[in-house]
Parts: C-alpha cells; sequence; structure tokens
C-alpha cells in the first residue's frame, strides 16, 4: 500500500495527520503545497480544494478525522484509540468538538469570506480570541483520569487538543490564559515517542 500526504506549513489539520502517521511509524510519500494555492492535483481530488489530501494507492481520501480513523484501523499499534467502546466515543467526542466546533470557526478562509478587507496579519485577533475562549469552554471535559486528555493513554484526543492549543499561542493567546492547556502540552512533551514524533514540537 502506498500513502502519498498532501501537507501545507502550518496547516492544523496536516499537523494532527502528520503527528499521527509519524507517531505510529506509517511509511508515506509528504507532498508539501502552499496553504493557500494548493495546486490543481489537491484543486481536483478535494471536494474543498484544501488539504490536508491523502491518496491511498491513487484513491483520494480528504477529512482529517478520516483520515485519522483510517490510520487507526490500518495500524493499529502503537494505539491512539481505546478498545473500550465508550472510551472510544469520549475520544471521538473531543476530536470532533475541536475538528467541528472550534477549529473551522477560526480557519483564514473562514474569516475570509466575512471579512474580505482584512488581511492575515489584521486576522489573527479574532481567531485568537475564539479559540481562546472555545478552549476554555473545552477543558472542563479533559484531564478527568490523568494528564491525558481523555483516560490514561495517549490518543488521538491528546494531539487534536494540543495541535489547536498550539495555533492558539501562535496567534497570540497569552500561554497564561490557558494554563492547564499549557501543562498537558508540557506532560506530553516528557514523552520521547511522543515529542519525536510531534510535528510542532519545538
Amino acid at each position: 500500500m502506498h500513502i502519498r500526504f498532501y501537507h501545507a506549513p502550518d496547516a492544523n489539520c496536516c499537523e494532527r495527520l502528520l503527528w499521527i502517521l509519524d507517531y505510529k511509524r506509517v511509511p508515506y510519500e509528504r507532498i508539501d503545497v502552499g496553504l493557500t494555492q494548493v495546486g490543481e492535483h489537491v484543486t481536483q481530488h478535494s471536494p474543498f480544494a484544501r488539504v490536508p489530501l491523502m491518496e491511498i494507492d491513487g484513491i483520494p481520501l480528504s477529512e482529517s478525522m478520516a483520515m485519522a480513523e483510517f490510520i487507526e484501523e490500518l495500524v493499529p499499534n502503537p494505539p491512539l484509540q481505546y478498545a473500550e467502546t465508550f472510551a472510544r466515543a469520549q475520544v471521538r467526542e473531543i476530536c470532533e468538538a475541536v475538528n467541528s466546533s472550534i477549529h473551522p470557526q477560526q480557519n483564514g478562509s473562514t474569516v475570509r469570506y466575512f471579512h474580505p478587507e482584512w488581511s492575515r496579519e489584521q486576522m489573527k485577533p479574532a481567531r485568537a480570541n475564539w479559540l481562546n475562549i472555545n478552549l476554555q469552554k473545552l477543558q472542563i471535559r479533559l484531564w478527568r483520569s490523568s494528564q491525558f486528555a481523555v483516560g490514561t493513554e495517549f490518543t488521538q484526543a491528546d494531539i487534536f487538543v494540543s495541535i489547536i492549543y498550539r495555533k492558539a499561542v501562535d496567534l497570540g493567546v497569552p500561554i497564561t490564559d490557558l494554563s492547564l492547556y499549557e501543562k498537558h502540552w508540557q506532560f506530553l512533551m516528557s514523552h520521547e515517542a511522543i515529542r519525536a514524533s510531534c510535528p510542532v514540537a519545538s
């Protein structure tokens, strides 16, 4: 099986998938494209002309949640999901909170639709404020059993939460506003396999 992964720098959804692929040591071909000019091939094969886009033996697959679950089923070890049904649902709940309820509204293309006159720099305060408000709402559902986001093991939830947290910091949210997320980030980075596979580890 040959996996080709189309990636753009600084794209949250791409960083999630890179972390999953590298943590599981899945062989893949990485193709870097632009964040706004993704190229003709991605435009043809992604419904919304955006990355990430994955091709499995030439067959395209879009949407990061679909890709994350595909990789988990393809390469179950090391696991990024639980075996128990409800625990799996809880991981998906957090991933979907990030993927569907938090991330899209702060996406540059979404903000540009409503404010086409804004430059990327002018977008930053609005994007940062949205992330700050909603990550504070989400944190009541995190870290209930351990320092991992859900349960007592490293899962996709840790990856989705960490990547969107780092985006918030990059956009200007003070670390002190999201101190529990910073504690979570530092905890994850204390694990060699997790840190080594993370695409945004400093």
